[in-house]
């Protein structure tokens, strides 16, 4: 519990723990003020039940004399109402306060979400191929609102009510410590016992939960993104079965922490209720008077009634916080990972000479004692294209992942004019670069957001997409095939889009920006011959002004290039 209270704590950013701590003041502030809302009806009480008190009690008969009173109806009244204003205001208050308490915990949710995308941005390309997609989005996502809403609100109420709780505690040891002194260890031996019966259980089901939670977003978005081949091979059924089996355990583990941290209200109350019949009834035998036993009672009553629930909602913080552990283990972690030093260049690092991988060595994370390349050359000189063709498998998109700065050799470097590229200088040369992949991403957007790739909408440059569309000879068809030109919604992944219109948007997008350089990889293999000889037309106008550097499997794309290397067997091999 201790290194979970730590681990929340180091979520928190230093301006939000001066937050947290301000909240913590005025929690205290809201007990105070609802132990005043239930001292207060004692003195009413007190005097109705027995009007003699008024000159027995010092503070009574000062405030009966100090304001004037010329009577007990008239001073009844006036406490009453008295009361009647401190409950509500402190009420008042309390709603003030809890409205506070909610804005900075929603706030938190924006926070985390936010800082744990960022982080994740910040990861070298290599994090991305050993980490799940799916996973990473149920963390930003699903578990950053477990851990708001299932662990810090919780802890906030609990907190909160554990502060009500002391102070309703402390009243009744002033007013009787024996009779308070009971009725706290009756009640929180009962909470103690029936936490240690279910914390184990809490925490399995949480891990079980968290895992179920990870299976649902995979088998969700692997059966959308995938929906052709899914429709196809008539797997609907198959991965139906698989999302309904871990959101069926996910459904379950959520409905069993809800009652274990909810079902212990129901016992206490039967409690507390009996409790409070046994105090009046020990009261009557002690005193005889029902005189006295009346403000005793209304006392032990109203107090019940503000400390019972709030005890119950403390309760159900510490259950929420063992279910919801794992989710923080999670998010803490990824919430320190280290992140990569970049710079936001504004100057692109263009290549004057030539690019230049030089005694490069590479072997994957996952696989270090298999290398892709070992000692590898290669130059490509500024102004010409250069085709690099293999079969599948030896290392063509690995080699342009490198060529991109994306992965980092384990030895040799990548130099452009002899500069070597590092992460200081990686994102000045990225940004002299267009790709083209061989799958185009596009998002659900117009065709102007997709070619400006990445540019706010109110930011593009209609002048730039349209020049880029022309080269890459889409311009035609956006202007007379689509319905609203530009303006026109191409779908999820360009679903409306055919896979050579899809290319040739791809090919847009690289060159909104007018790169010196164009890297295409595979980015015509799934085309068909005469799609992928108008792509290759397209390129080959380009390459007359860029440099490019086309990686594929078949002769026919890098056909019209100046220069061809041939990728057969990486190991020492030197092109």
């Amino acid at each position: 519990m201790k290194g979970d209270l730590k681990k929340v704590w180091a979520v928190f950013t230093k301006a939000e723990r001066r937050k947290a701590v301000w909240m913590l003041m005025l929690v205290v502030l809201m007990a105070v003020a609802e132990a005043a809302s239930v001292l207060s009806i004692m003195p009413f009480l007190s005097v109705l039940g027995r009007p003699a008190i008024i000159h027995e009690n010092p503070w009574l008969e000062a405030l009966y004399g100090g304001f004037g009173f010329q009577g007990i109806r008239e001073f009844s009244i006036a406490l009453g109402l008295a009361s009647i204003v401190i409950v509500l205001a402190s009420s008042v208050f309390k709603t003030t306060t809890l409205h506070l308490m909610n804005r900075f915990i929603h706030l938190q949710r924006h926070s985390i979400s936010s800082r744990l995308l960022s982080r994740y941005l910040s990861q070298p390309y290599t994090f991305f191929l050993k980490n799940n997609p799916s996973v990473l989005s149920r963390n930003v996502l699903s578990e950053v609102d477990q851990l708001t809403f299932n662990l810090i609100t919780p802890l906030a109420q609990l907190i909160a009510q554990g502060a009500v709780v002391l102070g309703m505690v402390l009243l009744i040891v002033f007013y009787d410590p024996v009779t308070a002194f009971v009725a706290v260890t009756v009640v929180g031996l009962m909470y103690l016992a029936i936490y240690g019966v279910v914390r184990k259980r809490l925490s399995r089901i949480g891990t079980e939960r968290q895992k179920a939670n990870g299976q649902r977003f995979q088998t969700c978005n692997e059966t959308l993104s995938g929906i052709k081949d899914v429709k196809v091979t008539q797997a609907a059924a198959t991965y139906q079965k698989k999302f309904e089996r871990a959101s069926r355990l996910f459904s379950r583990h959520m409905a069993t922490s809800d009652t274990l941290s909810q079902s212990p209200q129901y016992l206490v109350e039967a409690v507390g209720y009996s409790g409070l019949i046994i105090i009046a009834l020990a009261l009557m035998l002690k005193s005889g008077d029902i005189a006295h036993v009346l403000p005793a009672l209304g006392l032990y009553g109203f107090t019940a009634y503000r400390m019972l629930p709030s005890a119950q909602i403390m309760f159900r913080g510490f259950a929420k916080l063992r279910f919801s552990s794992p989710a923080l283990n999670a998010i803490h972690l990824d919430l320190v990972l280290p992140i990569q030093q970049t710079t936001d260049p504004k100057v692109a690092l263009t290549p004057c000479w030539e690019i230049r991988l030089e005694q490069v060595s590479y072997a994957y994370p996952t696989a270090p004692d298999k290398q892709v390349f070992d000692r590898f050359d290669i130059t490509i000189p500024v102004g010409t294209s250069t085709g690099i063709i293999g079969k599948s498998g030896v290392g063509k998109s690995t080699l342009m992942d490198i060529l991109l700065g994306l992965l980092q050799p384990q030895a040799g470097r990548l130099s452009v004019d002899g500069v070597p590229i590092d992460a200081g200088n990686v994102g000045a040369w990225q940004r002299a670069i267009g790709y083209v992949p061989q799958h185009i991403y596009l998002a659900d957007a117009s065709v102007a957001e997709n070619i400006a790739f990445g540019v706010a909408q109110g930011d593009i440059d209609m002048q730039a997409v349209e020049h880029a569309a022309r080269a890459a000879q889409i311009h035609d068809f956006i202007i007379t095939e689509l319905n609203h030109g530009y303006d026109t919604p191409i779908g999820d992944r360009g679903i409306r889009l055919s896979g050579g219109q899809r290319q040739r948007v791809g090919i847009a997008r690289a060159l909104y920006r007018d790169p010196p350089i164009l890297f295409l990889d595979e980015a015509t293999s799934a085309l068909d011959s005469l799609t992928e000889a108008s792509i290759n037309q397209a390129v080959t106008k380009l390459s007359r002004a860029k440099t490019v550097v086309i990686i594929a499997h078949r002769k026919t794309a890098i056909a019209n290039c100046d220069k061809v290397h041939t990728l057969t067997t990486i190991t020492e091999n030197n092109l």
